[in-house]
Order: structure tokens, then sequence, then C-alpha cells
């Protein structure tokens, strides 16, 4: 593609040139340089601040405009950036991208003006409308939440790292949690004290939230979960069940379903089958038992139709009398011709731990063998 503009002796004339233009390049593509906290491009997250670099290049005496977003840690100048909002660009070389902002064609491109804005100071705020649209699904935070996790680890943030060495997970387990496991920074409104809670999405319209520091409620009470308010299309707090689907199992031959309680647990039997595995918590409810067994008993009868093979339910409740009881209801709402239900691997493989993950941070490899042994041998069916 050939680009007519203005015609220059040199690519760093050019390079000048269009750092002089910097401003009025992003506003052609509807980004706005003077706004505090504004919505990334690059992860959706309301952390986007420009500035200028404190160095003066030759011939652009304020500096080159440069941007960093404190979600996903996006950092660049108008180069970076464009390659990112433009399609046509992202594999582009600097070269040809210059050329093709200085050309005439891309200079007579209008501007996109987001006009909900206010002038406060200095600085742009944005201007906040009188009724805020309710949030109907959490898409957005989920993602930006999984992209926090990935940063926070590998930057070895102390308090994450800590928490999850606790739990029994080490290093190599980090890898299987990206995906699967976010990060929320989240401050209490009443106390101003900042938390970075763990997310476990259940679906697109709910996720369950884990503190890790103590939170403790006006009256006094030590909450550990907070589940997400509920948006019109929420059905369930079950962590991974959306992932239980008539496609996932017959591609992956996962016809063996594990079934936790909790959240920790199910991330702990995921991880030490490397994510190889289909595994869900029930959030400790049993007010789920009859969406869980209405759900599994319709994918079983799709999955035995197009495959000829049953699924096998693992039930790995936690070993004290809610977990007796929530099992036995359980196994007795998934009797179906289509399922075999295997209720009592707990007692076998929690010896001694009340639950998965406290059984990993005593004993992990007899755990893992353990589990190991009961898909196999479920599989051989």
């Amino acid at each position: 593609m050939a680009f007519v503009g203005v015609k220059y002796n040199s690519f760093n004339q050019k390079l000048i040139e269009l750092h002089k233009q910097d401003e009025e390049i992003l506003a052609k593509y509807g980004i706005q340089t003077d706004i505090e906290d504004d919505e990334c491009f690059n992860c959706g997250a309301e952390k986007l601040n420009f500035f200028y670099s404190k160095t003066n290049k030759e011939g652009v005496e304020r500096g080159y405009l440069k941007c960093k977003c404190f979600s996903c840690n996006f950092t660049g100048d108008v180069l970076d950036i464009v390659k990112v909002v433009d399609p046509n660009l992202k594999n582009s070389k600097p070269g040809m991208i210059v050329e093709y902002l200085l050309s005439e064609e891309f200079q007579k491109r209008p501007n996109i003006i987001d006009t909900n804005r206010e002038y406060t100071g200095v600085k742009k705020v944005r201007k906040k409308d009188k009724k805020e649209k309710p949030i109907t699904d959490y898409i957005k935070f989920i993602n930006i939440w999984y992209g926090n996790l990935k940063i926070r680890l590998t930057e070895r943030n102390e308090e994450i790292t800590s928490y999850l060495y606790k739990r029994g997970f080490n290093k190599d387990d980090f890898k299987y949690m990206y995906g699967y496991l976010g990060l929320e920074d989240w401050t209490n409104e009443d106390t101003g004290k900042n938390y970075q809670n763990f997310i476990f999405p259940c679906s697109d319209y709910s996720f369950i939230r884990r503190l890790i520091k103590e939170y403790y409620t006006k009256k006094g009470k030590l909450l550990r979960y907070m589940n997400s308010i509920s948006v019109p299309k929420t059905e369930h707090y079950c962590y991974l069940l959306e992932m239980v689907t008539v496609n996932r199992i017959i591609k992956n031959n996962f016809f063996n379903i594990y079934i936790c309680e909790g959240t920790f647990d199910t991330l702990t039997v995921r991880i030490l089958f490397k994510n190889q595995c289909l595994c869900f918590a029930t959030a400790g409810a049993g007010s789920n038992h009859n969406l869980i067994a209405t759900r599994l008993k319709k994918v079983a009868k799709e999955v035995f139709f197009k495959s000829g093979k049953k699924l096998n339910i693992v039930t790995l409740f936690d070993v004290d009398k809610a977990g007796e009881k929530g099992k036995d209801n359980l196994a007795e709402l998934l009797k179906d011709d289509c399922i075999r239900v295997y209720k009592n691997f707990s007692k076998m493989i929690l010896k001694n731990g009340k639950d998965v993950n406290e059984e990993l941070q005593i004993n992990r490899s007899e755990l893992e063998n353990n589990l190991h042994i009961i898909d196999n041998n479920l599989k051989e069916l």
C-alpha cells in the first residue's frame, strides 16, 4: 500500500513530525489523552493515563506522548497504541505505520470525539450519567481479573503467593490457574482498607469473591466469601459448572466429572490433573443440587446418544456431617440411566484432611496418586 503525504528526508524527521501530532492522531481513533483514569483500549479497565516523556526529544519540545494502564500494564507511545486499536496496522513495521499516519488519507480522517465529557481544571473527568446503566453481566470484569492474577503472580506479589503456598500450591501450579482464577483490587468504602481478593467465576453472570484479609461486617461478622450481586440472568454460584458441556466431554474424553463443595477444592483437583478434567463446585449449598442434577442429566442423555458412553460422577465432598448429607442428597437426585454416581471416594482419599484442599496441604503426593488411580479405573468402564 502506498501513501501519499508530506515528504521528509529521513525516518527521524518523519518521526519528529509524527510526534508533534500525537494528540491529533489519537483523536482520530477516539482516544482522549487528558482524561484521568480513562478506559483502557487494551483491557477495558478505567486505569489508563497519558504523560509526556521526561526527556524532551529533538524537535519535540514537550517530549513524546506516552500512556500506561495500571491494570494490564500496557505502556507505549502512539506507534504502540495504533498497532492495538487499528487492525490494519497490527503487524506493520514502524516505518509503514509512520508513513500511513502522515499520509493525506489518514490526515483527512475525521476525529472521533466522545462528547460525554466535562472539564474540571487541567484534567478532564468522565461525566457521570444521572442514572448509571445497571450491570447486566460480569464478562468485562472477569477478563480484567484474570489479567490481574497473571500479572501479580508473574511479579511474585508477596501477599498473593504466600496465601497460595499456604493453601498447598506451588510455583509450577500457577500456570494452571490462568483463565480460571481472577484477582480483584477492592477498597472498603466504609474503612478505606484495600483488599486483594480472589475471584472464582461461576458464569458470565456470577462469581464468588474470596477475601484474603479478614473482613468484618458492621455487625461484627467475619466474612471469607462473598457472592456477586445477582443480575437478571444469574442462575447459580457453582464455580466452573459452565465448563460441563457435551462437546467438551466428547472431544476430550472427559467422561469422569468431579464435584466438590468448595472452590479451592475444585481448583486443587484441576491442578492435580493439570486441567485435563472436568471439576466444579457446588459452593457448599444444597440449594444448587436440583439445578446441578437437572443440567447433568440433560448433558448425560445427549452424551450417551452421541457416544454411547455414560458419565461417571464422582462426589468429593467434605468429610463431615454436612458433606455426608450433601453427597447423599445429590446422588439421589442424579439417579439416571446415563449416569453412574460414586459418592464414597472422599473417605478413601481424604485420610488426613477434612476436604480436598486440606489434604493437598498435608500429603500432596498421595492425594494426587489416589485421584489418578480413581480416574484411570473409571476410564476403563
